[in-house]
């Protein structure tokens, strides 16, 4: 039997090296992640050096070879996954890497692509795994003059010039696809070559650098049928920007994509942890579950992005921020954490919310030191085979349990006692706050405990007989054969 095994085994190996598509991290994988999503240019330099960048609106040294010299900032939190800025070549001064000039190249400013491969390479060896933002909906800001982009140098592989409008996210789907946004050139998929071009360029990169999953940009700016094929194509798991508040609209993205980033919560989220009524909240999440049901586990959960001015803009509340972020670890699906939020970063529309994080790399900050604790709970536990229960709300607070994972959110600026019923453990059992390093137990009693939370303050409590193993969780563990996928023989 143990050579039946082998052969089974060898047999998977060769389909993973050899097969026309990639043996990806299906998206059953990817619910287990937690992501950290940088912009490359922002995170760290190659030299060490932390001098503030005085334009965010070029370039500003963050490099691939600075990321690897700060793995273990990431991993230190607990993160088992890395979201970084699209790679191709781009024209001056995109640092964001949305403005592909050349996509035969990659984008020099952020290292060579050896570089490239050594950083994917680092990243596997730690046991996490690489997404990479991908862009097939245009190309860098040239007007008509298509000469210097490559491969898309004719006017035949663009849209007619038109421009997208406010209005027409809700009311002209064909505009919406065939017009441009933000003025960037609009690729024309239905060209068949343009869009064989783009389904080969995406199967070769993630292939030829061992790419474990995308964040795509755009989506609802091309047509449905394309992404199934450009999913297909990429052979890896797929997460899509559907930048839109409409739940039926974000849900016919789900299929063409493998799942969406859920800017259904986003508005909510925000909203209940910057003093708005848990009862509300309640009920946005009763009907994403019903608009969604199952599809909810595989959906990116997000406090903050590059595209919106952060939470604590104009707020500056971190315990509140915490708080947030502490509900996307625990609640239904892939939670998602922007870079320099767990340094308490405030900064406003784009581009001042894509700070440089050399600055303040700080692995003392209250939200680094909470993330260090939280992040290993959600995984040791591996919450994501539970169901989140909402056991009992008001207006300023939300108690909820998944599986042996017990929390307690508030938003309420002042001391909170409370005693919260419908426990899901049994008399007797014993429950310690993880953030309070263990000191604030409670017990059940009757079903019942009684919680005390100073104000905006989050607690997130594990039975009292978990805690040594719990102590006993570092770090992920090294990739294992049986969940990796081989690295690619290109």
């Amino acid at each position: 039997w143990g050579y039946i095994r082998m052969e089974k085994f060898i047999y998977c190996l060769l389909l993973c090296l050899f097969a026309s598509t990639v043996c990806g991290h299906s998206k059953e994988e990817w619910k287990s992640r937690t992501i950290y999503q940088l912009l490359t240019d922002r995170f760290a330099r190659s030299d060490g050096s932390t001098s503030p960048c005085h334009d965010l609106h070029k370039y500003c040294g963050g490099n691939y070879q600075g990321i690897i010299k700060h793995l273990d900032y990431i991993q230190g939190m607990g993160f088992d996954a890395i979201w970084i800025s699209p790679i191709v070549d781009n024209m001056e001064p995109g640092y964001h890497g949305y403005w592909a000039r050349d996509w035969t190249k990659l984008n020099s400013h952020f290292g060579s692509e050896e570089d490239f491969k050594h950083f994917v390479s680092e990243c596997h060896k730690r046991g996490i795994w690489v997404m990479v933002d991908v862009v097939a909906n245009h190309v860098a800001p040239v007007g008509t003059d298509y000469h210097t982009i490559v491969p898309f140098n004719k006017p035949e592989h663009y849209h007619d010039y038109c421009e997208i409008n406010d209005d027409d996210f809700d009311h002209n789907q064909w505009r919406v696809e065939n017009c441009r946004l933000a003025k960037l050139p609009d690729l024309k998929q239905e060209n068949s070559w343009v869009s064989d071009q783009l389904l080969a360029w995406v199967k070769n990169m993630v292939n030829k650098y061992n790419i474990d999953g995308l964040r795509v940009d755009t989506v609802p700016e091309v047509p449905k049928p394309f992404w199934e094929k450009y999913t297909h194509a990429a052979g890896v798991f797929t997460i899509g920007e559907v930048f839109n508040f409409r739940w039926d609209y974000l849900r016919g993205y789900i299929g063409p994509m493998n799942s969406i980033l859920n800017y259904a919560l986003f508005r909510d989220l925000r909203s209940v942890f910057k003093g708005g009524s848990f009862a509300s909240f309640s009920n946005t999440l009763h009907s994403m579950q019903n608009t969604f049901g199952n599809e909810l586990n595989y959906m990116g959960n997000f406090v903050d992005n590059h595209d919106n001015a952060r939470f604590l803009n104009g707020f500056g509340n971190w315990d509140c921020l915490l708080g947030a972020i502490t509900f996307t670890l625990f609640y239904t699906g892939i939670p998602i954490v922007y870079y320099g939020d767990e340094q308490g970063y405030g900064g406003g529309d784009d581009p001042k919310n894509r700070e440089e994080l050399w600055t303040h790399m700080n692995k003392d900050s209250a939200i680094y030191k909470a993330l260090k604790k939280l992040i290993p709970i959600r995984k040791q536990f591996k919450i994501w085979n539970y169901k989140f229960q909402e056991l009992w709300l008001k207006d300023h607070m939300l108690a909820f349990a998944r599986g042996p994972v017990f929390g307690v959110l508030t938003t309420k600026d002042q001391q909170v006692e409370e005693d919260i019923p419908n426990m899901p453990y049994p008399d007797g059992t014993k429950l310690c706050d993880v953030l309070s390093d263990f000191k604030d137990c409670i017990e059940v009693k009757g079903k019942k405990v009684h919680v005390s939370v100073k104000g905006n303050k989050t607690k997130i409590y594990i039975k009292h007989q978990l805690i040594f193993t719990c102590l006993l969780y570092t770090s992920p563990s090294p990739r294992d054969l049986s969940t990796s996928r081989m690295p690619s023989s290109a």
